[in-house]
């Protein structure tokens, strides 16, 4: 099998397990090349029998307009097997020894020889998870949590926990260049034991260590067998898993391991994550290559390791982002009074309805802030239901009664989130009632009618973009909008108009006098045209 390259360098043994290049001729190279010593590979100061080894997760965060969001709430589901290393030719890796290395650790000295060792299938008993199933023999389960109060944030220098009330920077949605570092972060611990792998039953009762495997380099394979149900419930949009073969989906684990010092079991000195594109579990890592290849070290299954082109960078084309993305919108529903009767200080009932029919198993946070009088009221943190619904009624909460001006703002929201707003009519008026929607076309922004239903006085079913709402009676729209993309978030207003009226009898009251003079004017038009007639009549 022809040896896949890795792009940075692998892993540099000890003297006993030294592994090396294919050729001095690399020495040119090894300058730029990280070994086990930096991370991602990772030399451990002290060699020891137990390790637990970080992989993290990243989520990449994008929001309508930029606003901080709360972190989604997902399950990542791994597991972690041996690597099938097998056949004619196993996998290989190739390095130095640390006593053939220069001062920097990096650089090969002069005339130094590489050696090559054969990688191992992990022993699956040394390995330990979070969420393992016990009663699987042939797998480990592992599990990373987000939205929990456990989850670990990192802005700059700062490092939050408790994630779940922490509010994160976001991507704004139509960037066209992706912030890498406006994301979330969690891990899972793998725990490996040395001595397990040199005796897979070295902890049973009444057994005493006999070696089964000896020292050497094991790889595990770890998957992501998260289901796209779980993704798409939680709002999040995975751009890998694609035709390649799901190849992205992979990360490998390499454990270094030597006898202890008494020679009577194994102790870990250091390990690697890598990833391959190709999924070949029989990989061969060689020691600084300089060559554009298919095979990287990484730190899991973040942003750094899964947009490997962009490596150790900050940024990334948006159409280059393979990191899962989170997106999330906002929405604001606000009230307007119009007409010298309407009262603009009464507050209506509102009720917010939002559903989600991809959020069907997750709790997905976002926040809301209602704005009365012009002032913010505390903000609120909330979830959507596992039916992916959540409700707020102003008929029972009276926070959500609305006066001209008044507002509240839903942010966070997770994608192919829905609304549907009804307004009460709590006066003794009868109100006309509308709704618009802001759309944004190309050429700027305009507003669109939302229809609207209802009952009339008599309790018949009325529907259009305006209603006469009497008293008790409700408007409400007549389907579920979808939040949008639009860069100002949706926003809807309800309008409640109240025009003055003509003053009550007047014209009922002046009508007799009006009709008293209208009758005499024609009777003096008729005297005087029958005057004019006998006149005419009488001359000679």
């Amino acid at each position: 099998m022809k040896n896949t390259i890795i792009k940075k360098a692998i892993a540099c043994m000890t003297s006993l397990m030294a592994v090396s290049a294919l050729s001095v001729s690399m020495a040119s190279y090894a300058v730029d090349t990280p070994t086990i010593n930096n991370p991602p590979a990772n030399k451990l100061e002290t060699a020891q029998r137990e390790v637990g080894i970080p992989v993290n997760k990243d989520i990449v965060l994008f929001n309508v307009d930029e606003s901080q969001i709360l972190s989604p709430n997902i399950i990542y589901s791994y597991e972690v097997t041996p690597a099938n290393i097998s056949g004619t030719t196993p996998a290989k890796i190739t390095t130095y020894a640390p006593e053939d290395l220069d001062t920097d650790g990096k650089t090969p000295k002069t005339g130094a020889v590489p050696i090559t060792v054969t990688v191992k299938s992990g022993v699956l008993a040394a390995i330990s998870t979070v969420g393992d199933n016990t009663e699987t023999t042939t797998k480990k389960e592992a599990t990373i949590s987000f939205g929990g109060t456990n989850d670990i944030y990192t802005s700059g220098t700062t490092t939050y926990s408790n994630n779940n009330v922490t509010k994160h920077a976001t991507n704004k949605e139509s960037v066209e260049t992706v912030d890498l570092t406006k994301k979330v972060r969690n891990s899972m611990t793998i725990t490996v034991d040395a001595n397990k792998i040199y005796d897979p039953d070295y902890d049973k009762e009444e057994h005493t260590n006999t070696q089964v495997n000896g020292p050497g380099v094991y790889r595990y394979k770890i998957e992501d067998v998260t289901t796209g149900d779980t993704l798409k419930a939680s709002g999040i949009d995975r751009k890998y898993h694609t035709a390649d073969g799901d190849t992205d989906k992979y990360v490998y684990l390499d454990v270094y391991t030597k006898y202890n010092e008494q020679k009577n079991g194994l102790v870990v000195y250091g390990y690697v994550l890598l990833k391959d594109v190709t999924d070949k579990d029989n990989v061969d890592v060689t020691y600084n290559k300089d060559t554009t290849g298919e095979t990287l070290k990484v730190t899991g299954f973040d942003t750094e390791s899964e947009n490997k082109d962009k490596y150790n960078e900050q940024t990334c084309s948006k159409g280059e982002l393979t990191s899962d993305a989170y997106h999330t919108y906002n929405v604001e529903v606000s009230k307007k009074t119009e007409g010298d009767l309407a009262d603009t200080q009464n507050n209506f009932p509102f009720k917010v309805e939002l559903t989600n029919t991809n959020t069907v198993t997750s709790l997905d946070d976002f926040y809301y802030v209602i704005t009365k009088d012009g002032t913010a009221q505390s903000e609120v943190i909330t979830n959507l239901s596992n039916a992916g619904a959540w409700t707020l009624d102003g008929n029972t909460d009276t926070n959500l009664r609305l006066q001209n001006g008044d507002k509240i703002v839903i942010t966070g929201l997770p994608v192919k989130t829905s609304i549907k707003v009804t307004e009460t009519n709590n006066t003794a008026d009868t109100y006309s009632v509308s709704a618009t929607n802001l759309v944004q076309p190309t050429g700027g922004d305009t507003t669109a009618a939302i229809t609207l239903k209802g009952k009339a006085a008599d309790d018949t079913d009325i529907t259009g973009t305006s209603l006469s709402v009497a008293k008790d009676k409700t408007a409400e729209m007549s389907a579920a909008l979808e939040i949008t993309k639009t860069d100002k978030g949706q926003k809807i207003v309800f309008t409640n108009t109240l025009k003055d009226i003509s003053v009550t009898g007047l014209l009922f009251n002046i009508a007799p006098f009006i009709f008293i003079t209208a009758a005499g004017v024609v009777l003096i038009t008729l005297f005087m045209r029958n005057k004019k007639k006998d006149n005419a009549d009488n001359m000679i």
